[in-house]
């Protein structure tokens, strides 16, 4: 099974210039396309603001080669607004509707269902919303309420074999709830040293030898070098 390893977003202009991702002469335009030189996936934080034009999402398609994985964060509409609430439920088959050719292409990785950090539990309004989940794709849930963190919501999880993010940041770690077909992991620190890469990429290969694919996603902004962490992430598992 396969590590899939990439960076949260990609066209990020501070990311272009002398030891940056991006080389000085790289237009915003030819981004995405440098970018799958480097990385095999990449997750889509701007699917959470808008949906894609068809445009776009022909682009997506054109700029990367067939191998390539888009992770997208399902739109704010269903897990801000209506709060998974079935009022959510048209934006959530408008979103799949748009991204229908990247499903059709063999190009759509898993879509993220980010919930609010001020969301609490609510067992039954989980349950409703996953079952109103196509099981043609794959699903992964990040819960920032510290209230979701249970094993019931866990096994609620396995069920409907959605995915539990691991989502590491500077103020907590990771869980290691094993509830799907496949991993999900964000990796948000700020810095990560060669004892912490090397406890994951364990996680991956041992995640692999269960016949799991990971999917790993570094952290993104403007002026730090999440892109360090990957390749070095990709170097560890390849020697």
């Amino acid at each position: 099974m396969a590590c899939h390893i990439g960076l949260s977003g990609y066209s990020y202009k501070a990311w272009r210039g002398p030891g940056r991702f991006y080389p000085s002469d790289i237009k915003p335009p030819e981004f995405l396309r440098y970018y799958a030189t480097r990385y095999s996936t990449v997750e889509l934080d701007g699917i959470w603001y808008r949906l894609p034009s068809a445009n776009m999402v022909q682009a997506w398609l054109t700029d990367t080669p067939s191998h390539f994985l888009y992770a997208p964060k399902a739109h704010r509409e269903i897990t801000h607004v209506r709060r998974l609430r079935p009022e959510g439920l048209p934006m959530l088959t408008a979103m799949l509707e748009r991204l229908e050719p990247l499903h059709k292409a063999g190009k759509l990785g898993p879509i993220l269902i980010q919930l609010p950090p001020n969301l609490k539990r609510d067992d039954e309004r989980l349950e409703s919303f996953l079952g109103s989940l196509p099981t043609t794709h794959r699903w992964a849930m990040e819960f920032r309420h510290e209230s979701w963190h249970t094993d019931e919501i866990e096994r609620i999880l396995r069920q409907y074999a959605v995915a539990w993010a691991d989502v590491e940041t500077d103020e907590h770690r990771a869980e290691h709830r094993d509830t799907a077909r496949f991993r999900y992991i964000r990796l948000r620190k700020s810095v990560y040293d060669q004892v912490e890469l090397r406890r994951w990429a364990e996680r991956f290969q041992n995640a692999s030898q269960q016949g799991q694919d990971s999917f790993v996603y570094c952290k993104h902004d403007d002026e730090g070098s999440p892109w360090l962490w990957a390749d070095e992430l990709r170097r560890i598992l390849n020697s």
